[in-house]
Parts: C-alpha cells; sequence; structure tokens
C-alpha cells in the first residue's frame, strides 16, 4: 500500500518538476485600429529577462534594466531593436510608427507604439521577429482588433510575418 502511494506521489510530482524546468519563449502584441482617431495603437508584451538579454549580446553591454542602474542608452537601444524587428503594412504600404515608450509590471515590459494618419484598412501584415535570434521556441502572438474584426497570428522563427484581408 505505502509503496503504491509512493509511486503515485512520483507519477504527479515529476510531471509538475518538468513543467517547471522549461521556459516558454512567448509575447504578446495588441494592435488595435480606433477608426474615429484615424491610429493604429500596439501594445507589446514581453518578459524583461529575455529583452535584456537580446539586447546585452547585441550591443555586448549590461542593461540593468528595471534597477537605478539601468543603461542610459536602454531606451535608445530598446527602440532601435524594435524598430528592426517589428514592422506594419497597412494597405501593401509600410507604415512608420511611434514609439511612445516602455513600462515595467513585475517580470514583464510594455512597449507602446502609435501609427497615425490611417483612415481605412483593406489589409494589414505584421512582422514580428523579435527575439527569435535568441530563442528557436520563441512565439510571438499577434491579437488584431481591426474594425470589428479579432484575429490572431502566432509568428514564428520560420515564418515571421503573417497578413488580414478585410
Amino acid at each position: 500500500m505505502r509503496r503504491n502511494l509512493y509511486f503515485l506521489c512520483l507519477l504527479l510530482v515529476i510531471p509538475i518538476l518538468a513543467l517547471g524546468v522549461h521556459k516558454h519563449y512567448i509575447s504578446l502584441t495588441k494592435v488595435d485600429f480606433i477608426k474615429e482617431k484615424k491610429v493604429i495603437q500596439v501594445t507589446m508584451k514581453f518578459f524583461i529577462d529575455d529583452i535584456e538579454l537580446a539586447l546585452e549580446n547585441k550591443h555586448g553591454q549590461a542593461m540593468e534594466l528595471t534597477t537605478k542602474d539601468e543603461n542610459k542608452m536602454a531606451d535608445k537601444f530598446l527602440e532601435g531593436y524594435i524598430r528592426q524587428k517589428f514592422k506594419v503594412w497597412v494597405n501593401e504600404e509600410e507604415k512608420a510608427y511611434a514609439y511612445l515608450g516602455k513600462e515595467y509590471e513585475n517580470n514583464e515590459v510594455f512597449f507602446y507604439l502609435e501609427i497615425e494618419k490611417i483612415s481605412d484598412i483593406k489589409t494589414i501584415e505584421i512582422q514580428n521577429s523579435m527575439l527569435f535570434e535568441e530563442f528557436e521556441e520563441q512565439q510571438n502572438y499577434i491579437k488584431l482588433n481591426i474594425e470589428n474584426v479579432q484575429k490572431t497570428f502566432i509568428l514564428l522563427k520560420a515564418n515571421n510575418k503573417d497578413k488580414l484581408k478585410l
């Protein structure tokens, strides 16, 4: 009886421990079209340690994100990284966006972007290759909310771009 109980505990504990060891590499990006304001608002959410690793590997400097010793160039490096890895096309035309800033919350960082002067969307294409150079398993989820149409893309290293036709 006791041996069976021990075996049952092992069967339950081992999978739980295995889940704790494996880290998931996921980001979430929300893309909302506010037709009345003629803007696309983009909110990106990443784990701080993942973004920090990518910046440190790219620039060869400690970033110390969220600390009093945060690298003075961190905002510039972050914006440059996002501009290199994240692209938006509306109606087959690549659109420039304003980088509005970042915000830390617990172990996550939020980035805010905005594209102005968008009166109508027939197609929207998103490319997000952030963190693919660091993590083979990285998945970048894109949740679109365009004129009451909701769609989710899952972008992978092998397929870092997708398009919604309205």
